[in-house]
């Protein structure tokens, strides 16, 4: 090969895949779709394979790639159904859009009631939640919207209550934690005994003395029950 030759080689980069071939990625999403299309009774290798228009030894090798991932489960009559990480993410997008729907007219109350801005926050991960929800508060001087934003869960008081930290009034409550100078109350919603989201009222520290803070408790309290009886009675959870 002269030097020409192997620079012509080097140009032609990484081999693409034949046009109108299904790449591993879609034949695995394909029958994703077919399983959850046939989510009652469940799909067997073979009808698979023939919904998919694939070999039954690339249908056995897909699925078993998504089994090990939860995405599908396998049954004792060896037909396939959506698996617990399908049946989760399906959970968490049902429940991003109604509890934060639900949670709407809630935190408005919440403002009414307090005077300071509400929130509805659910985990993102670990390390972060975000504010799905929320409405300002009554005061000229406010917190202004946190709708959108990602906050840490180290340190602050959402976090604590996502972990379940309270203290003993049943709320978390950090002081500059996120923001000098402004205080934050939360305290969590339950789906079961699992925390699934929090409700935080925040507003400017010098405003929240003692008798404040015994307003936004007794509030968070009737807000974040409520939230959790609606979770717990319309299965809208968020399962992580």
């Amino acid at each position: 090969m002269t030097q020409e030759d192997g620079d012509s080689e080097l140009r032609k980069g990484p081999t693409q895949a034949t046009p109108g071939q299904p790449r591993a990625t879609d034949r695995g999403l394909r029958l994703l779709r077919i399983v959850a299309d046939q989510h009652r009774d469940g799909v067997t290798l073979s009808e698979a394979a023939r919904l998919a228009d694939l070999s039954t030894s690339t249908t056995l090798r897909q699925l078993r790639s998504l089994e090990s991932e939860g995405f599908v489960a396998r049954t004792a009559d060896s037909a396939y159904r959506p698996g617990p990480e399908l049946l989760r993410i399906v959970q968490n997008l049902a429940a991003s859009t109604s509890l934060a729907n639900r949670a709407q007219s809630v935190l408005a109350d919440l403002t009414m009631t307090t005077g300071e801005s509400a929130y509805l926050a659910e985990p993102v991960n670990d390390n972060e939640a975000a504010y799905v929800a929320a409405a300002e508060g009554q005061h000229a001087l406010r917190h202004m919207s946190w709708l959108g934003q990602r906050v840490s869960r180290h340190g602050s008081a959402v976090g604590a209550a996502l972990a379940g930290c309270m203290d003993d009034n049943d709320v978390a409550m950090r002081l500059d934690a996120l923001e000098a100078g402004v205080t934050a109350i939360s305290a969590p919603i339950y789906r079961g005994t699992q925390i699934i989201a929090a409700v935080s009222v925040v507003g400017p520290t010098f405003r929240i003395d003692e008798t404040a803070q015994r307003t936004i408790r007794s509030a968070l309290m009737n807000a974040t029950k409520l939230l959790s009886d609606s979770a717990n009675t319309s299965d809208m959870g968020i399962v992580r």
